[in-house]
């Protein structure tokens, strides 16, 4: 039974990046975020629980300590919240919550875990490419039919579907070199890829690409013209952004002017500054960033997100999350610099700097960002195997081979390969046979329980945790679109969301108690207090949405042409 489930442990992290770009749901409300929001919690789930229950495999090693960093950040922050609410389920449409925080790094061990042969590993790979590339060439048609918006291939954003291609290109351009048959095939996808780029117009997934590009030519160079590709990769990527801000039709691209970009950076810094060690807790941007907004960016648009992952992250988590995850990207980078001669290696890395250079222009969102922890636990996979040797075949051509395998002499004198003189057992008829060394060296998984029922009973609590925030998540927001959104509150209880849909004071009350981020809940919550006469709790609703956004003209002109009402009001 082990062995089974560890065939198919192996292939988990393949379907989850074949499935999060291409899965979404029509018959749900939110259609493109949140199926795969929940792909990324139950893959993390069902990769975690398949790796207790199978036999121990390849160990985190040096990342065990940033990751178990990372996640201890994450849960310190939720615990200092200023909206816990908000933090354990997350906004609509957002859903960066601490479980999401954690699938992500659930995700990368995982991968990790599971992943104990070439042919798994390259498989994540190639089932990337290829869901990514299919909504590349949706996005591509949206445009040649001249869709009303800019085409995102149903991934719910256009800049969502930019970080995936970001990601996608550096590891079929690798895959691409490396192929003896399939080269045609990988260029093919590349251009459907780089089509579904373009239409976007995404500048910060241009400058992704490039980065991530060249990252893939400097590790894959000698090592005797690195440092001159290294200097070429970084001058090409600061000559690309300087294009990118001086250019005129570049520069106010889909209406995002560099110095808005600026203005709105020294604001977040200013929010960073005000809860410097925790943050503000998870998804609670949308909450705290009003108070410390220094201009009207966007009329009737509220700012939910910083617009910078570096910031988010240090605005939400506090600098000690931002810490905790440099910590884990840092080790990540050195070992993908120690093993860049490993076949997949430079196009992992591309990929992974193609998106970070993303993110810092854009914000953490669960399409993207799950990718990139998933192919960050594949690349760990592979610079975690072992590396192969070459030895001489029959026909004088080198084969690779693990070097756990020894070479001895056979009769004809030709080497052959025999397992070490340690790892011999005792056959039935008493004669010794030779058994091969796992596929995999390293020290057992890190806390792989000794007993079975342990276990089983933390593979059944992941099984539980994915239920509670993968899939009724779902089924809530199935009902919602339905206009049950008495269904949703009952199997969803904590979005706000579904309470707002309700309509009553006492669930719009119970939506802002929730911490629903959106003013517009809040004008509906102060008219019905009006309409109940209680103007003074009308007057509150109304400062909570100039508190949320301080330039929102609909409460700033509810409050003054109610204000005699409201004094007149708190005065008896």
């Amino acid at each position: 039974m082990k062995h089974l489930l560890e065939r198919i442990g192996g292939f988990v992290p393949s379907l989850v990046a074949l499935t999060l770009p291409l899965v979404s749901l029509p018959i749900a409300s939110d259609s493109y975020i949140l199926p795969r929001a929940s792909i990324v919690i139950a893959g993390a789930c069902l990769g975690i629980g398949l790796a207790l229950l199978i036999s121990a495999g390849p160990s985190l090693g040096a990342w065990r300590l940033p990751l178990l960093a990372a996640a201890g950040a994450a849960v310190l922050a939720f615990v200092f919240s200023i909206s816990w609410p908000l933090s354990l389920i997350g906004s609509f449409t957002r859903y960066e919550s601490l479980p999401m925080r954690l699938s992500y790094l659930g995700l990368a061990a995982s991968a990790v875990w599971l992943l104990r042969t070439r042919l798994q590993q390259d498989a994540v790979g190639v089932a990337f490419v290829v869901g990514t590339s299919v909504v590349a060439f949706k996005a591509w048609l949206q445009w040649f039919f001249h869709a009303p918006f800019r085409p995102d291939g149903d991934v719910g954003n256009a800049n969502l579907l930019a970080a995936l291609i970001v990601m996608a290109i550096p590891i079929a351009i690798d895959r691409g070199r490396r192929s003896a048959y399939l080269t045609p095939a990988w260029a093919v996808a590349i251009v459907v890829l780089l089509a579904g780029l373009v239409v976007t117009t995404s500048r910060s997934g241009g400058l992704g690409l490039i980065a991530g590009t060249l990252t893939v030519i400097a590790l894959s160079v000698p090592a005797r013209f690195f440092r001159a590709a290294g200097a070429l990769a970084a001058v090409g990527v600061g000559a690309a952004a300087a294009f990118i801000l001086v250019w005129p039709p570049l520069r106010g691209l889909n209406q995002d002017p560099p110095e808005l970009r600026v203005h709105l950076y020294q604001d977040a810094l200013r929010m960073i500054a005000a809860r410097p060690v925790s943050g503000w807790g998870e998804d609670t941007t949308g909450l705290a960033f009003g108070q410390f907004l220094s201009r009207d960016y966007a009329g009737l648009v509220t700012f939910d997100r910083v617009h910078s992952g570096v910031l988010e992250i240090a605005a939400t988590q506090g600098l000690l999350g931002l810490a905790a995850l440099t910590w884990v990207i840092v080790v990540l980078a050195r070992g993908m610099w120690r093993g860049r001669s490993r076949p997949g290696v430079p196009g992992l890395a591309g990929a992974l700097v193609g998106y970070s250079v993303w993110v810092f222009f854009n914000f953490d969102w669960a399409p993207a960002t799950g990718a990139f922890w998933l192919l960050a636990g594949t690349c760990w996979s592979v610079l975690q195997a072992p590396p192969r040797v070459a030895v001489a075949s029959r026909e004088g051509m080198p084969v690779l081979q693990a070097p756990p395998l020894m070479a001895g002499a056979s009769r004809e004198g030709m080497p052959v390969l025999q397992a070490p003189p340690l790892m011999a057992g005792a056959s039935r008829e008493g004669m010794p046979v030779l058994q091969a060394p796992p596929r995999v060296a390293g020290r057992a998984r890190e806390g792989h329980p000794s007993r079975p029922a342990l276990a089983v009973a933390l593979a059944l609590a992941a099984v539980i945790f994915a239920v509670f925030f993968a899939v009724l998540p779902v089924l809530a927001d199935v009902w919602y679109l339905k206009g049950r959104a008495d269904l949703s509150v009952r199997v969803d209880p904590l979005q706000a969301q579904y309470h707002w849909a309700l309509g009553t004071v006492p669930e719009l009350q119970r939506a802002a108690d929730l911490g629903e981020t959106d003013p517009g809940m809040y004008i509906t919550l102060g008219d019905g207090y009006a309409k109940l006469g209680q103007y003074d709790r009308a007057a509150r609703a109304y400062r909570r949405a100039l508190a949320i956004d301080p330039f929102y003209s609909p409460a700033a002109q509810r409050l003054r042409r109610s204000a005699p009402s409201y004094s007149s009001s708190s005065s008896g």
